[in-house]
């Protein structure tokens, strides 16, 4: 049913004088419409919205077998006091039917068991107070007859289906929805809740723009001919969940474009072990213990903790973003063995890299530049095997890094081709062509502003890049200590190894790295050999 179906039954002749055709951009009615399509989203009775026709808006409402008419006036008078029962009762000129109460009445034509409701910005006072509780609430029931009562002892007004004021007063709710700016921000937030409901998280950028064409709609509805284009003022429900659906994959699809998905937070694995900051050098020592449980040091636990994170490393952050997580597994499987099978990386040194992957990301709160395994650099040098953007209130900074993992009897020669790479590190045109690896896999849209973007400026000098940098070293070995098996002093004498290695390592730098802030991981293994092993079995390997 709709006031557009049922032109037989209106006495005077349909037109597009007044309102309609004087209209002119989105007023304040618009934004009542949209709050009611939005109730008509959500509500299922509420089969049409009509803008415009038998009333300001009317609404057709289904419940099992029972249809009933809603017509619905939007008062948008300005001023300081509320509404009187003396003020809508008023009539201009005084002879005709022309109040408020009135005019909403002989709405009454369009069916049985007829609705009202009085849509204003001002409230209303004590005289018509009762009005603003839901039809059927228990304390309206007394005040509301006798203001019915009251109003048609006054005005004998009869709508033509044979109401009078007292059912008027019996069926009318008044609904104060405050200045446009109020009324648009209940609407904001009916469409976040309501795509909250139905699966979908829009960011606020993306509500606006669900709202700018809700009023569209509405625009184009109250603004369509009752002569010409009836059918066009008609807002069903079933049309307006299809376009409702269809910005909701839109949202999704917005979220994916802007998704943050470094912003994830885990649990930490690892305990801290020992911190040591040499601000003054532009040196810093992170040690962290994997620790035991029931006196086994926890290399299957670290193993599977590590290839929870390989989707991180393998995948760019828009993959991270759009991929559904049963395709997940899947996805990153075939990027891990791509990488290994161009690139020559080895288990072990994977395990390496998501080693210092993780201790950067799980402490400092990084965002990661992905896919970035031993690109092979225009010289030939390696370059770093991650970049991650680090947040920090000074200024945020730029950390490249470098893994090496080491078994007893290739701890010295790992660690020498690890300094000798390092020699070249700050070679203007190593980081230029690394800048530019930078600026090619980095997606924007998924990470936060940052500080960075005028030192990663293709054209900006390299000089502002290596201010900006931190070249974070992590050094997975194995340990004498852990080696030797569970003791409730091992703690103790982990740190003393940690606290050596670092003192031996830290004057073999290369003294190109003098000025440039180096902060140096170390993660005690128990056995590499053993670790590798549960990590290659886990993926699939």
């Amino acid at each position: 049913m709709s006031v557009t179906d049922l032109t037989g039954t209106i006495d005077a002749p349909v037109s597009d004088a007044g309102g309609v055709a004087a209209r002119r951009g989105f007023k304040y009615q618009d934004h009542v419409a949209a709050l009611f399509v939005l109730t008509m989203i959500d509500d299922p009775r509420l089969a049409e919205v009509e803008c415009e026709t038998a009333d300001d808006i009317f609404l057709f409402w289904q419940a099992g077998e029972t249809e009933y008419p809603e017509y619905v006036q939007v008062k948008t008078t300005e001023g300081d006091r509320k509404w009187t029962k003396d003020e809508v009762t008023t009539r201009s000129p005084p002879k005709k039917p022309t109040s408020l109460v009135e005019k909403s009445l002989l709405c009454d034509r369009h069916g049985p068991n007829a609705r009202f409701q009085i849509v204003s910005r001002r409230d209303v006072n004590k005289s018509l107070a009762c009005l603003k509780l839901e039809r059927g609430a228990r304390f309206r029931r007394e005040p509301a007859a006798e203001l019915g009562k009251k109003l048609a002892k006054q005005l004998k007004t009869v709508s033509p289906l044979g109401n009078d004021l007292v059912y008027w007063a019996e069926q009318t709710v008044w609904q104060v929805t405050g200045d446009v700016t109020a009324l648009i921000a209940l609407n904001h937030k009916k469409i976040s809740v309501l795509a909250e409901r139905f699966g979908g998280n829009p960011i606020a950028s993306h509500v606006d723009q669900i709202y700018q064409d809700l009023l569209r709609i509405v625009d184009d509805a109250a603004t369509a001919s009752r002569v010409s284009d009836p059918e066009k003022k008609v807002l069903a429900r079933s049309t307006t969940i299809a376009w409702w659906t269809q910005h909701l994959a839109n949202t999704e699809a917005a979220q994916q474009r802007t998704s943050k998905p470094y912003r994830a937070k885990t649990d930490a694995f690892f305990a801290d072990l020992h911190h040591m900051p040499e601000d003054s050098l532009r040196r810093a020592l992170s040690s962290y213990d994997v620790r035991f449980e029931n006196e086994r040091w926890r290399s299957q636990q670290l193993a599977d903790h590590l290839v929870d994170w390989l989707p991180e490393i393998a995948l760019k952050a828009s993959d991270l973003a759009s991929v559904q997580h049963l395709q997940l597994r899947r996805k990153t499987r075939d990027a891990v063995s791509t990488i290994k099978r161009h690139r020559a990386i080895s288990d072990q040194q994977l395990v390496a890299e998501t080693l210092l992957h993780v201790v950067i990301r799980q402490n400092f709160g990084s965002e990661s530049i992905a896919c970035k395994l031993f690109y092979q650099s225009a010289t030939g040098l390696r370059s770093f095997g991650s970049a991650h953007i680090v947040h920090a209130p000074r200024g945020d900074e730029l950390w490249l890094g470098r893994a090496t993992i080491a078994t007893a009897d290739s701890h010295e020669a790992i660690l020498k081709a690890t300094l000798a790479d390092l020699e070249h590190v700050l070679d203007p045109d190593f980081l230029k062509e690394e800048r530019e690896t930078i600026l090619a896999l980095r997606e924007p849209l998924h990470l936060l502003p940052t500080s960075l973007e005028a030192a990663l400026a293709r054209n900006a000098p390299i000089d502002d890049l290596v201010e900006a940098l931190c070249i974070p070293i992590l050094i997975a070995y194995d340990s004498n200590v852990l080696g030797a098996g569970y003791a409730r002093d091992y703690r103790t004498r982990l740190i003393a190894e940690v606290q050596a290695s670092y003192a031996a390592l830290k004057p073999r730098l290369p003294s190109t790295l003098q000025n440039v802030k180096v902060h140096i991981f170390m993660v005690p293994i128990e056995c590499v050999a053993t670790l590798t092993a549960h990590f290659t079995i886990l993926m699939g390997g």
